[in-house]
């Protein structure tokens, strides 16, 4: 594992954040089939499951970010925070997308899962290092 955070680290910046989200991607959207296959909720079924998977997804991909992109030596807890508050507004635009797309629109979960992940990855890219990682 030393050996991949190694070679990863040997990339450009913006490299290393193009493989952290594509790997986030990957790992985002197996989280949410899964939530997908075992929500319950009929009628939100879908913007539930994005809504759970987003919780989880800025968990894990802060720790990719942190371990991966920055190499943060700034306090867990506190860029944790800022990764969460950032987050918040991104996840509250992509929440709102979801629903309109699925609920309003009729858009195939799946679709509106790939839109909402496009929105909130620009955000990512422009705003993550200022907002969360600032002064790595």
């Amino acid at each position: 594992m030393q050996g991949l955070v190694a070679r990863v680290h040997r990339l450009p910046e913006l490299a290393r954040m193009g493989f952290t989200a594509l790997l986030g991607v990957l790992l985002g959207w197996l989280t949410y089939e899964l939530l997908y296959c075992l929500n319950p909720l009929a009628g939100c079924r879908a913007t539930s499951s994005w809504g759970l998977g987003w919780t989880i997804s800025v968990w894990r991909q802060h720790a990719l970010h942190r371990w991966l992109t920055f190499s943060s030596r700034a306090p867990y807890g506190k860029s944790l925070r800022q990764a969460y508050l950032f987050y918040a507004a991104s996840g509250a635009l992509g929440g709102l997308t979801n629903l309109q797309l699925t609920a309003g629109m009729g858009v195939h979960h799946r679709i509106a899962w790939l839109i909402c992940l496009g929105i909130t990855g620009l955000v990512s890219v422009l705003f993550l290092k200022r907002l969360v990682f600032q002064g790595v």
